[in-house]
């Protein structure tokens, strides 16, 4: 095999020339044929029994096309190894010729991987989150805890509907005089404030008694769903049945105990609560400081990227957004995307990555097996039954490859922590875990 590597003054991609002995493709190629003969099914013949030549007719093209595809994969990466080139991508092949007896030519287009630099870390300016379980937030999440399991309770007939309160009203829509479809249900239950109906609805039954009747006037929002009553005002006939307040449990023994804590006492379930969004939060501030190293790193990386591993990611990309599309409901063909508007990100991912596996390798960062079945046993101790989710991970190589890799990460970031410029904001329980119910 004889091999001309063309290496440009800068940029990263390859031209490579292979010449190898076309001896071994012939052998190949005569085996397959033979191998087709012997299925071959044809008129006139006996199984097996077609002559080679006619299989030569029928099916030489093909099979020269796929031994010759094959023959050029084996001899460009065998080159590639001989030449200690480390490609990026899948090379293109051109300039083909087989017409030379001996010996088979062609010419492979491809990138490498770069020369990456790590950049010192003192540079790099981080902010990461600091942030604790209060009382405050302990008692935020009982009260969601009694609020899930809250009833309503009918209120007497003078109570005045307010805002967090449940009624059950008929009502009768009308635009210019004329019904239509879908403006009118009877015995319907309500939240006021739920935000369920149109904006002013809600609004124009708050101060309404059982039994008392009310005529409402508001408007569709210009994107109502429906196109027939986008923008149009309505007037909505409206009897109040009965208006009914909340009426939360008690922290009794049964209300504790339905959530497993055996004790029953309010001082238990306190610390249960407080245990399990201790976890959380950890896990919470952990990823999302992790996360921010990595942004950070990413902005100060130098790292020339391969176009075609942009590609690649990029396409990635792309089917996963269609994916998610797919799942809500969403017609592919209402919603067209292309590879190219995933670029920017891709190429940053890329970046980002190519960096990463250089610091990972120059400190020969790893995750041994005891990091991992301990995150995963503390993972697990979140749930009812940790042995199940334990269970779940050990016949999952693909997710503890997964944890692994966070956990190689996690060994990166408290480097880069460690001489970074390092700034700390602090944040709340709601901050950290909701941000957008937070805000």
């Amino acid at each position: 095999m004889q091999v001309t590597v063309e290496k440009p003054e800068q940029g990263l991609a390859h031209k490579m020339t292979v010449s190898f002995p076309a001896d071994d493709y012939k052998v190949k190629v005569e085996k397959r044929l033979n191998e087709l003969r012997r299925t071959a099914k044809m008129d006139g013949f006996r199984p097996g029994k077609v002559p080679l030549n006619i299989v030569k007719k029928r099916h030489g093209a093909q099979v020269h096309q796929e031994m010759m595809g094959e023959a050029l994969q084996n001899a460009f990466y065998e080159a590639v190894e001989k030449e200690s080139i480390q490609v990026a991508g899948f090379p293109q092949f051109e300039d083909l010729n087989d017409q030379d007896g001996d010996n088979i030519t062609f010419t492979a287009s491809f990138e490498v991987y770069p020369e990456i630099t790590v950049p010192e870390f003192s540079g790099i300016e981080v902010e990461v989150i600091e942030s604790d379980v209060t009382d405050e937030d302990v008692e935020d999440m009982i009260n969601r805890l009694r609020e899930q399991r809250m009833a309503w309770k009918p209120a007497n007939g003078n109570k005045k509907a307010k805002e967090g309160e449940q009624v059950i009203i008929d009502f009768l829509g009308k635009i210019d005089g004329e019904t239509f479809e879908g403006g009118s249900a009877e015995n319907v239950p309500l939240e006021i404030g739920s935000g369920r109906m149109i904006p002013g609805f809600e609004d124009g039954i708050i101060g309404m008694k059982k039994g008392e009747e009310k005529q409402i006037e508001v408007t569709f929002p210009e994107d109502y769903h429906a196109d027939s009553l986008k923008g149009k005002t309505a007037t909505f006939d409206i009897t109040v049945h009965s208006v009914s307040t909340k009426q939360l449990p008690e922290i009794d023994e049964e209300f504790v105990k339905s959530f497993g804590v055996e004790e029953g006492t309010e001082e238990a379930l306190r610390k249960e609560i407080k245990d399990n969004m201790t976890k959380e939060l950890a896990r919470a501030v952990e990823a999302q400081n992790r996360n921010a190293v990595m942004q950070s790193l990413q902005e100060v990386a130098d790292v020339e990227v391969p176009k075609a591993l942009v590609q690649q990611e990029a396409q990635q990309l792309m089917q996963r957004a269609q994916q998610q599309l797919q799942q809500q409901g969403v017609d592919l063909k209402d919603a067209p995307i292309n590879p190219e508007t995933f670029n920017d990100e891709a190429a940053n991912r890329v970046k980002l990555g190519l960096m990463l596996g250089e610091i990972i390798k120059v400190n020969d960062f790893q995750a041994e097996d005891s990091e991992v079945e301990a995150y995963i046993a503390e993972q697990a101790s979140s749930y009812e039954d940790p042995s199940e989710v334990m269970a779940w991970y050990a016949q999952n190589p693909g997710a503890r490859s997964e944890i692994r890799a966070v956990l190689v990460e996690n060994k990166v970031a408290e480097k880069i922590l460690a001489e970074a410029k390092v700034s700390k904001v602090s944040k709340n329980f709601k901050e950290v875990i909701a941000p957008n119910q937070a805000a």
